[in-house]
């Protein structure tokens, strides 16, 4: 799918173009602000605010990479969200957040060793493998290049050595 092409015809009412944008990148964009934000109820407000904006205001075609542009919307909603949470009593907050995210995922050892790592590791790791490209995730996390692959390795070899019984 040319996501160009697809936003172009968003631009020009085609809520059927908007269709299938919702079908690709719905779930990546939940992925991304869930181990963001690590609570399933923030994370599918954060997918439901961001479809919203790009039905109401698609990127325009001076964006080069729309796919990019969707994914940094996500992590900056996430972020927002994360700091409107400090802000309320963050102990408790964060507590309720996480056992709710953890239990869904209980079973799953990845997504638990994914959760411990820090912020940028995890939104690093969840952005390049919701399919973005090192350079996009490197555009979306306003670090460069050689510094993303860099922590994206670190967060890999982090989870993998959780995953051999190390500790996080």
């Amino acid at each position: 799918m040319d996501i160009k092409e697809e936003f172009s015809k968003v631009r020009g009412g085609d809520k059927d173009a908007f269709a299938r944008i919702y079908n690709e990148l719905k779930t990546p964009v939940f992925t991304v602000a869930c181990r963001i934000v690590r609570s399933r109820e923030t994370a599918e407000d954060i997918t439901h605010d961001v479809f919203v904006k790009l039905f109401v205001s698609p990127p325009t075609s001076e964006v080069k990479n729309p796919r990019a542009w969707v994914f940094r919307m996500t992590r900056n909603l996430s972020l927002d969200a994360l700091r409107k949470k400090r802000h309320a009593d963050i102990e408790d907050a964060e507590e309720a957040a996480f056992d709710a995210f953890a239990c869904t995922l209980e079973r799953l050892d990845i997504e638990r060793a994914i959760a411990k790592l820090p912020l940028c590791e995890r939104e690093i790791l969840s952005l390049h493998t919701s399919g973005l490209g090192f350079s996009e995730t490197a555009d979306v996390v306003g670090l460069s290049l050689p510094a993303t692959y860099r922590k994206y390795r670190k967060a890999i070899k982090t989870v993998r050595d959780y995953l051999n019984g190390g500790a996080l």
